[in-house]
């Protein structure tokens, strides 16, 4: 995976590449994962969302999933494309973390 980086370092949200195609049900979402590299507000939430997607139905809200995350990295353009990989990735794994084990758990004892 490259993420690229933004030429303007004053830039406070980052900017899609050609690879960007949104659904114009998740422009809002999309929208505000864009700014978590610099708004302190989004990046929490986005954390919240990674935190509790294992526990709440989140389907018929217009959100980019964790198995979304890596791929909207990839396809905009951030100041720092390292800072922004590590957002999304660490938010993955919170998620995954929140996720049902496929084998059941067996008890102590």
């Amino acid at each position: 995976m490259t993420i690229m980086t933004c030429a303007d370092v004053t830039a406070t949200r980052a900017a899609c590449t050609n690879q960007c195609v949104v659904d114009p049900a998740l422009r809002a979402h999309h929208e505000r994962l864009l700014t978590v590299e610099h708004d302190a507000d989004e990046l929490v939430e986005l954390m919240e969302l990674a935190v509790t997607w294992g526990e709440l139905e989140y389907a018929d809200e217009p959100l980019f999933g964790p198995d979304d995350w890596a791929g909207f990295a990839a396809s905009h353009v951030w100041v720092d494309p390292e800072r922004a990989a590590r957002i999304f990735s660490l938010a993955a794994d919170i998620a995954a973390c929140g996720r049902p084990s496929a084998r059941p758990v067996s008890p102590a004892g």
